[in-house]
C-alpha cells in the first residue's frame, strides 16, 4: 500500500478496506512516556469511526507511565474521556500482520485538542511559522533474541560497518525495508553499527509531523517483522555498560520557496546566518529541551564524554562529540544537502516533543539572532574545564532529575507546549526517576553489604 498522504480520502479508505478484505483497524497514539498504544476497531465500523472517532480514558496520554502504573500527582483520574480522531493521511495497510490497517489519531476533548497531546500542538505551531523544515531520522538499535534458557542475548556479533554483519541480517533487514516501502516509508542508508549486534536504518527526510508519524510506524514495523523471526529490536539508549549506546540522531534543514535556508556557499562551513542563529538557539535552550530528547533514566548513561554520543553544549564541523554536528553535505549537492545533526536524542523520546522542541529552540535563536559562539574543532573533553566555561560549552544535565528541573522552569517550552503538558510531563518523569532511584541494585549490595 503506497498512497500519497495528500490524496487519501475517507471514500478511498473505505474502498481499500473492502477490496483488501481488511478486518481490523488499529488507531494508534504515542503517550508522553513514548509508549505506542491504541485501540482496535472492526473494519465494518470504519465510516462511523472516521466521523466520530473512538473514546479513551483522559488519563492515558500523560498520567499512565511506561511502567503501566498511574503517575503520582497527575491531574487526571478515572473520570473523563477523550475522542481519538484519526488523521486519514496516516492510513496504512500493515504488511506484517494479517488483515489489518492502522491510522494515527489525535486526542480531542469536545472540539479542542487534548492539552497534553503534543501532535496537534506541534501542528498548530508549525502552521504559524514562515519557515518549513525537513527532518531525517537515524535510529540505532540492537537486534536481540532469547536463548533457550530465557536469557536475552545478541542475535549476532559483527565488526563496525562490516559485511559480515550485513550478510547475517540481510534477509531480516530486506524484509523490514520492503515492509516500510509498502507503507510509503523509505530508507536512505543501512549499516551495521559500532556495537556488536547494533544496526542503523536512516529514514529519508520528511516534514516534521510526517517524520514523527513515520517513526511510530517504523518502530511498529520493526516489532512486527522481527517478531515473526523470534527476534526483537531494542532502542534502549544504553543496554549495557559494555556496549555502545543507541541514539536517534535528528538531521534538520530549513526551507523557503524550495531554497535551503541553512546553505551559504560563501561560508567556510557552507552555513547561512540563519543556520548559525538556529544553532545558537538550540545550544542556549539545550539544557531545557534535553528532558524531551533524552527522556529516560537510562538516556543519561549514553550521554557521556568520549562516547561519540555528545555530552557538552557545543557545535562543530563533522564533530561527533559535539551536541550539534555540521554534517558534510553531499558533493555536488551542497545546496540541497546542507543540514545540522542533533546528537543528544534517543528513541525513548516522544518524537513530536523532541522534533518540536528542537525547532522551537532554533527558531528562537533565529528570531533573537543568538550567537552560537566559536565552533568546537576537537573533542570538547580534551579542553580544560575553565576553557570550556569560557566558551560556554557547558555539560548537559547528567541525570533525568536534573533535566526535568531545567524543563520545569523553561519559559520557552511552556510557551510552545503549554503549562499543562510541561507540568504533567515533569510529574511523569519524576515518577520514573523515583521508581529508579529508590531501588537498591545488585551492585550496591555487592559493594556495601559486607563492607559496612
Amino acid at each position: 500500500m503506497n498512497l500519497n498522504p495528500g490524496e487519501i480520502t475517507p471514500e478511498l479508505i473505505v474502498k481499500t478496506i473492502r477490496e483488501r478484505n481488511t478486518k481490523f483497524i488499529r488507531y494508534l497514539y504515542i503517550d508522553l512516556d513514548n509508549v505506542i498504544r491504541g485501540r482496535v476497531s472492526m473494519a465494518e465500523n470504519i465510516e462511523a469511526d472516521l466521523r466520530g472517532g473512538l473514546t479513551l480514558a483522559v488519563i492515558m496520554q500523560s498520567g499512565f507511565s511506561v511502567l503501566d502504573l498511574v503517575v503520582a500527582g497527575t491531574m487526571y483520574g478515572p473520570r473523563g474521556e477523550v475522542s481519538l480522531i484519526p488523521d486519514i493521511s496516516t492510513f496504512r495497510i500493515l504488511p506484517y500482520v494479517e488483515s489489518t490497517a492502522a491510522m494515527i489519531v489525535e486526542q480531542y476533548v469536545g472540539d479542542r485538542p487534548h492539552e497534553v497531546d503534543p501532535r496537534p500542538r506541534l501542528r498548530g505551531y508549525l502552521d504559524n511559522l514562515r519557515y518549513k523544515f525537513r527532518i531525517g531520522l537515524e535510529p540505532e538499535f540492537y537486534i536481540l533474541r532469547k536463548s533457550s534458557s530465557g536469557e536475552v542475548e545478541l542475535y549476532e556479533k559483527h565488526r563496525c560497518f562490516s559485511t559480515e554483519g550485513m550478510n547475517t541480517v540481510h534477509p531480516i533487514i530486506s524484509e523490514v525495508v520492503h515492509a516500510l516501502e509498502h507503507q510509503g516509508i523509505y530508507v536512505d542508508h543501512y549499516y551495521p553499527e559500532y556495537g556488536a549486534g547494533q544496526h542503523e536504518l536512516s529514514l529519508k527526510p520528511e516534514t516534521p509531523i510526517r517524520a514523527a508519524d513515520n517513526f511510530i510506524y517504523f518502530r511498529e514495523t520493526m516489532r512486527g517483522v522481527l517478531g515473526k523471526h523470534g527476534l526483537y529490536a531494542s532502542f534502549m539508549p544504553k543496554p549495557s555498560e559494555d556496549l555502545p549506546g543507541s541514539g536517534l540522531h535528528i538531521h534538520i534543514s530549513m526551507w523557503g520557496d524550495d531554497v535551503n535556508l541553512f546553505y551559504d556557499e560563501d561560508d567556510v562551513y557552507l552555513l547561512s546566518s540563519e543556520a548559525y542563529h538556529f544553532i545558537g538557539g538550540v545550544l542556549k535552550h539545550l539544557k531545557e529541551i534535553i528532558a524531551f530528547t533524552a527522556s529516560s533514566v537510562n538516556s543519561y548513561k549514553r550521554l557521556r564524554p568520549n562516547s561519540w554520543a555528545s555530552a557538552f553544549a557545543c557545535y562543530g564541523p563533522e564533530n561527533r562529540e559535539a551536541a550539534i554536528r555540521i554534517a558534510r553535505p553531499a558533493r555536488g549537492r551542497e545546496a540541497q544537502s546542507t543540514r545540522l545533526e542533533m546528537k543528544f536524542v534517543d528513541a525513548t523520546a516522544n518524537p513530536y516533543l523532541a522534533i518540536g522542541s528542537i525547532i522551537a529552540a532554533g527558531v528562537d535563536g533565529i528570531m533573537k539572532k543568538i550567537d552560537p559562539g566559536e565552533p568546537c574543532l576537537d573533542n570538547p573533553s580534551s579542553y580544560l574545564e575553565r576553557n570550556r566555561e569560557e566558551k560556554n560549552w557547558y555539560r548537559y544535565p547528567e541525570t533525568l532529575l536534573d533535566a526535568i528541573r531545567e524543563l520545569d522552569r523553561s519559559t520557552l517550552m511552556r510557551e510552545v507546549w503549554g503549562d499543562t503538558l510541561v507540568s504533567e510531563y515533569v510529574k511523569l518523569k519524576k515518577f520514573q526517576w523515583d521508581q529508579y532511584y529508590y531501588r537498591v541494585t545488585d551492585w550496591e549490595r555487592k559493594m556495601f553489604l559486607d563492607a559496612y
